[in-house]
């Protein structure tokens, strides 16, 4: 009978069933630089917690930090840092990026200065054979107010100099990287992990923004987070699986950026 009763408790025991843990949505705003990133990490994270799943959009830096500060989101998404930022937040750096310098395939500049690219885009430089290309006028390509790529590259690259009027105001990298593809005078700028092939990156001081030249590179800044300063248990776990050899594996083999 005590054997019996021992085989009744522990197939009772065997069969009891595991209660998984409730589900957990979490929302994430902001930079288009960032949000491809981000949404490479948060899918590994949710193949390792299941339960744990994102929604994630972009619309800019400026727009990240307003919608995390206001609590409509979970995560701010930022290309750089913001000037002013709710002592109630906090950034947390996922993955080194620089600003690329684009053109068209065709076009054959060998490489420009800082000067070079102040004057251009300021609109003093109006004619690529000016920089030792060829080819008519040059057609300026920026982003729309509120985007971090545009005020990393207005900090590193203007000083106090404003971009010219004359130039077409694109509202994400990749409208950026369309337009250049297209456009054979164009020059432009987007974060280096979204070229792809139908542009040419043009190296600035002599540099190009590699994950072997970032250090080198002029114009290199970090991706970012803006959580709460005190955050809920996920995005604490989600954040240290983004500092994790497996998080870091992503943003550098994956994304081809670096810690």
């Amino acid at each position: 009978m005590i054997v019996l009763a021992a085989i009744a408790y522990f197939g009772s025991a065997c069969g009891a069933t595991v209660t998984p843990p409730p589900p957990v949505f979490l929302k994430a705003a902001g930079s288009t630089s960032v949000e491809p990133l981000f949404a490479l990490l948060s899918d590994a994270y949710s193949r390792e917690y299941p339960h744990v799943s994102f929604d994630i959009e972009g619309g800019g830096s400026s727009l990240g930090q307003t919608l995390v500060e206001s609590g409509e989101v979970d995560i701010g998404l930022v290309s750089w840092p913001p000037p002013t930022l709710n002592s109630r937040f906090r950034l947390v750096p996922i993955g080194r990026d620089g600003v690329a310098i684009i053109v068209h395939p065709d076009n054959e500049v060998a490489g420009l200065s800082l000067i070079d690219l102040r004057r251009i885009f300021s609109g003093e430089i109006l004619e690529w054979q000016s920089v030792g290309s060829t080819g008519r006028s040059i057609q300026v390509v920026s982003r729309e107010d509120g985007s971090g790529t545009r005020a990393a590259f207005e900090a590193m690259v203007m000083a106090d100099e404003a971009v010219t009027s004359t130039a077409i105001v694109l509202p994400n990298s990749q409208a950026v990287i369309d337009f250049v593809a297209d456009t054979p005078t164009a020059i432009g700028y987007v974060s280096s992990a979204l070229v792809d092939g139908r542009v040419r990156t043009v190296p600035v001081e002599g540099a190009l923004p590699t994950l072997e030249s970032l250090d080198a590179y002029p114009f290199s800044r970090d991706l970012t987070l803006i959580v709460p300063e005190s955050g809920s248990a996920e995005i604490d776990r989600l954040l240290e699986f983004i500092d994790s050899p497996a998080g870091q594996q992503i943003v550098s083999q994956r994304w081809g950026l670096s810690r």
